[in-house]
């Protein structure tokens, strides 16, 4: 059975893990990714301007914790708030609903996804603003609750048609305990690696340059932009997992768009794949 290697941060990470492994594929484990919280007084001035926007986009389930909590130390109640609400995903938006705010969720869990929302298909945003009686007429800017450096493209494509709010209220880094776990990979590198993000792709590289090279037969990769990305830095790379023969791809990785981390939608990814291999 394929090796898989899932690269998502530990803490978001054992539904795929559980899913894969039901199925019969070893699966390893490699945060790329680890997240650090700003402290409060860091946030709290830009978060304390909430009543004023029109839009709350939130990029994902950590950014959803920790803007809830800065709300709660800010004595803000989400139910005294009227702005619309953006979740990336449905993990998102479970814990935005735990506290009480029904948020919107593209079918793709992109940033294109997104963009493509009807809230911001439109020129202006007529909704009201977040304040304390919803029949308010004022409209306002977006907030956005994001990672340092993250959603770095629909950042700028809002930002070129109305006023935003960047609310960083994490930041991104690469787990120290991961280079020791790639070095041991090295030995028994994975035939698929799952990638969520620029960011864990420009560590997975990193890690490579730094230990050694491992370049598996396929990646999967969420997200348009990440895939296209990947697609023209590896045309010109070479496989160097030999665990399979190349039956399926050629020397260079065969790169595949997934539409969401859906555990059973990768699973008839890698089924189809298993087959292909065993042909």
């Amino acid at each position: 059975m394929l090796h898989v290697l899932n690269t998502r941060p530990a803490e978001r990470a054992d539904g795929l893990n559980q899913a894969l492994q039901q199925a019969g594929y070893p699966v390893s484990q490699l945060p790329l990714l680890e997240l650090v919280a700003e402290p409060f007084e860091a946030i709290q001035p830009q978060l304390s301007e909430i009543w004023q926007v029109a839009v709350v986009v939130v990029v994902s389930p950590a950014a959803a914790q920790l803007g809830l909590a800065g709300l709660k130390q800010l004595d803000i109640l989400p139910s005294q708030l009227a702005c619309h609400w953006v979740a990336v995903g449905q993990g998102t938006a479970a814990i935005l609903a735990q506290a009480g705010i029904t948020a919107q969720v593209p079918a793709l869990e992109t940033s294109e996804g997104m963009l493509a929302l009807d809230i911001f298909q439109q020129a202006q945003h007529s909704t009201a603003s977040c304040a304390i009686t919803s029949d308010s007429a004022a409209t306002g800017p977006i907030m956005f609750w994001r990672g340092h450096g993250g959603r770095q493209f629909m950042l700028k494509q809002l930002a070129s048609q109305q006023q935003v709010i960047s609310l960083n209220l994490y930041d991104r880094q690469l787990p120290e305990s991961t280079k020791a776990q790639y070095q041991q990979l090295l030995s028994q590198p994975p035939q698929v690696l799952v990638i969520t993000s620029g960011v864990s792709w420009q560590h997975w590289l990193e890690l490579g340059q730094q230990f050694g090279t491992m370049i598996p037969p396929y990646i999967l990769v969420l997200g348009q932009r990440i895939y296209r990305k990947i697609c023209q830095q590896t045309a010109h790379m070479t496989v160097t997992t030999t665990a399979y023969a190349n039956t399926c791809h050629a020397n260079n990785p065969k790169v595949i768009l997934l539409e969401s981390l859906n555990p059973a939608s990768i699973l008839a990814m890698l089924d189809q794949l298993q087959k292909c291999q065993q042909t």
